[in-house]
């Protein structure tokens, strides 16, 4: 873990297009001071929050003298540093501990000759007291409102607009992340690095900036969350949505709108627009010219999320240079998993298969384009057919409840769960003598499913262990169900997003 001075080194390196009015050696020696006068590692940190939000708005409203701030400047200030200083949601001492920080160093500044005065600070603290508290000022009252009813796409051209809009957008941001950095999605956090990253390949601990953009582009548009299956930006507007401003509503009901997105670039329209096509429905986009530039642009693929009609382009596109033939082959590699993922849902198409399963899509175009590899679906595996099961009797009650039992224990997904459930349906349409073996069949059914997805934070030798069964009865159990149900090493049937990431690489 990175010190606070080091933390300090990042900051600066971040800014280094942008003039920041106080320099780095100023901060570097403010915090060596504190840390003299016996402030520890955890204390620093915290001071280290405070100064870094003042000081990122400081330079991005481009203030030259802070002796010029003024009290509405300020109110903005508070907006922005609030988020990232207050804990359990305790505003008033967040703005008390940021008074406290910015007041000495406010008072360092002034020794070093950089500050005359504390007079606008302590207006700023008078002006936001009550008798005993602090408030924080209303939103819409302090005239940064961007999306009100005389909006028009074009003000996104006017400085001042675009500069609140990124104000807007970092915050808005920084929330999202902190809220499911929270313990309550700490199971989600994990598991969606590992759908990410893949079942073999490592986690960048420090540097790779360019696998957390994508991480957080994946997390945020198109992971499903455990316990309600539902995509974590989606999830977090649902929940936060009466705290939101009505700008942040309006940036994220923006963002939803945008959709995972395989395309190439067929033409250049002007200096600042390209005609592309999407590579599965041939359907013509009109996008921005990247920042970044095009080069070669006839040879390259992008995939990520995008919204042509949003006002916001916020999500991470990924490039990679192909081939003709190679970006044919991508295309027939997946559609050839739409096929398989038809097993769970027969009127699927292509957009309903990249809404359960763009990640694997993301494998799929890694694994093709650096592992060389001429296809990522076994042959075999496209020639079954699997008869829709039309059993409407409900299965053995006592045998559903000990699976989602043992589903909920294990923190299986929802889906997880359906497609587990489905698997003892479809086993019970075809074996009605199930009396007296609820314990045996679930446990079988429950094995099987998990050392066929690769779920691996399911130890089953320690599973095995915990049940009152004989090896010999569990195997043969197993051993039924699968004759039954003719199962296959990766059956599309009942392949959740894990199983589907994993047979990928180990063909």
């Amino acid at each position: 873990m990175k010190n606070v001075y080091e933390k300090i080194q990042d900051f600066y390196r971040e800014l280094s297009d942008y003039y920041p009015i106080i320099t780095r050696s100023l901060v570097d020696g403010y915090l060596r001071q504190r840390a003299w006068q016996g402030l520890g590692y955890d204390e620093l940190e915290e001071v280290w929050i405070v100064l870094q939000a003042f000081l990122r708005y400081v330079t991005y409203e481009e203030f030259v003298d802070l002796d010029k701030i003024v009290e509405d400047d300020y109110q903005n200030l508070l907006l922005w540093i609030i988020d990232d200083v207050k804990k359990d949601n305790d505003e008033e001492q967040a703005l008390k501990d940021i008074f406290i920080v910015l007041k000495d160093f406010y008072a360092y500044l002034i020794k070093k000759n950089v500050l005359l005065s504390l007079d606008g600070l302590h207006n700023a603290e008078q002006k936001f007291s009550s008798v005993e508290s602090l408030s924080l000022p209303n939103e819409m009252t302090m005239g940064i409102t961007i999306f009100d009813e005389n909006f028009q796409e074009s003000d996104l051209l006017i400085e001042d607009i675009a500069d609140k809009l990124n104000l807007l957008l970092e915050r808005l941001l920084s929330d999202i992340g902190r809220y499911f950095k929270g313990e309550k999605f700490i199971a989600d956090f994990n598991r969606a690095l590992s759908l990410y990253s893949g079942p073999f390949n490592a986690i960048p601990e420090d540097d790779g900036e360019e696998f957390w953009l994508g991480f957080w582009d994946y997390f945020l548009f198109d992971y499903h969350l455990i316990e309600t299956d539902s995509k974590p930006l989606a999830h977090f507007y649902k929940m936060k949505q009466a705290e939101l401003t009505h700008d942040e509503k309006h940036v994220i009901s923006d963002l939803l709108q945008a959709k995972f997105t395989v395309f190439y670039i067929k033409r250049i329209l002007n200096n600042s627009m390209v005609e592309c096509v999407d590579l599965f429905t041939d359907e013509i986009i009109k996008l921005p010219m990247p920042d970044y530039g095009i080069g070669d642009y006839k040879k390259m693929l992008f995939y990520g999320h995008i919204y042509v009609n949003g006002i916001v382009m916020l999500n991470y596109i990924s490039s990679i240079s192909v081939s003709k033939i190679l970006r044919k082959r991508i295309k027939e590699e997946i559609l050839h998993q739409c096929e398989l993922y038809k097993a769970q849902d027969p009127l699927a198409g292509i957009a309903d298969f990249f809404k359960r399963h763009a990640i694997l899509v993301r494998h799929t175009i890694d694994i093709l384009v650096n592992l060389a590899k001429l296809n990522v679906v076994q042959p075999e595996r496209l020639n079954v057919h699997f008869e829709q099961n039309t059993i409407i009797d409900d299965p053995d009650f006592n045998v559903t409840v000990l699976l989602q039992i043992m589903a909920k224990k294990y923190q299986l997904s929802i889906y997880d769960m359906k497609l587990l459930l489905k698997m003892w349906c479809d086993y019970s349409s075809l074996r009605k003598k199930v009396q007296d073996k609820a314990e045996l069949i679930a446990s079988a059914i429950f094995l099987i499913f998990i050392e066929m997805n690769g779920i691996h934070h399911i130890n089953s030798d320690f599973f095995k262990r915990e049940l009152n069964l004989l090896d010999s009865e569990l195997n043969q159990q197993m051993h039924d169900i699968i004759e039954t149900l003719e199962l296959q090493e990766f059956d599309s049937r009942y392949l959740t997003e894990e199983g589907f990431v994993l047979s990928l690489y180990v063909f």
